[in-house]
């Protein structure tokens, strides 16, 4: 009965929280492209969309390993964090579109970026060997996967946010303007720290760390949320 009690409690730990956290976004979206939806708009409404999309079926995931584990959790597994990690290629294109360099920075060099990025990571997640799994078709990256995706996300995400929102802060005069791009930046950072830890959270079996980095990611996710939405997102 304890042990029963337990797993139930799991359940209402990870699910609960990614229910809010999807509800949240979508308020967020609706706020976005109620106010606009201009390229900018519906690019940042594409980052809390892919991942309102992830967090909804993990917790599909979650149901299906609780009452009735199949092997196509696996399938589920590999199409959300695809989408988690695809998510964050909207706020590079997010960024560079605040740049405003529409003349250099077309539609198709958008679409370009996000198919590039799109492709490297789907390789990754689908080599060979790479992702083994659980009793409950939970992923479990190996080694050479975790390593493998610290770079990858490093070069594709971490240095160009950085590099660019260098690019940006100096482009923002007034004061107020760069306080909200502050709260943006800081945002970002949160999110970075989130893919950092889910790639750890994939190849450390630790349950410890595991139940803790439920509760961190949940905060993570709606702080960073909020964060680019007040910084920028708002005012777009």
């Amino acid at each position: 009965m304890i042990l029963q009690i337990t797993e139930y409690l799991r359940l209402f730990v990870i699910f609960v929280p990614q229910i809010f956290m999807v509800v949240l976004f979508s308020f967020l979206i609706f706020r976005i492209l109620k106010r606009n939806t201009n390229r900018n708009s519906l690019t940042l409404s594409g980052f809390y969309f892919t991942v309102s999309l992830s967090l909804a079926l993990n917790g599909i995931a979650v149901l299906i390993a609780f009452f009735s584990p199949s092997e196509f959790i696996a399938t589920l597994y590999l199409i959300l964090n695809f989408l988690v990690i695809f998510s964050f290629v909207f706020i590079i294109v997010f960024i560079l579109g605040l740049l405003k360099l529409k003349y250099v920075f077309t539609v198709k060099k958008a679409l370009a970026i996000i198919l590039a990025y799109g492709t490297v990571w789907l390789i990754l997640l689908l080599f060979p060997g790479g992702i083994n799994h659980s009793e409950n078709w939970a992923p479990i990256y190996s080694f050479p996967t975790y390593i493998a995706g610290n770079i990858l996300f490093t070069i594709t995400f971490t240095i160009p946010v950085i590099y660019y929102s260098i690019r940006l802060r100096k482009l923002f005069i007034d004061s107020d303007l760069k306080k909200k791009l502050s709260l943006f930046l800081i945002g970002n950072m949160l999110v970075t720290i989130i893919i950092y830890g889910a790639l750890l959270y994939g190849t450390w079996q630790d349950p410890t760390f595991k139940n803790a980095w439920n509760i961190i990611t949940t905060v993570l996710l709606i702080s960073s949320g909020l964060l680019i939405y007040y910084g920028i997102g708002r005012d777009l």
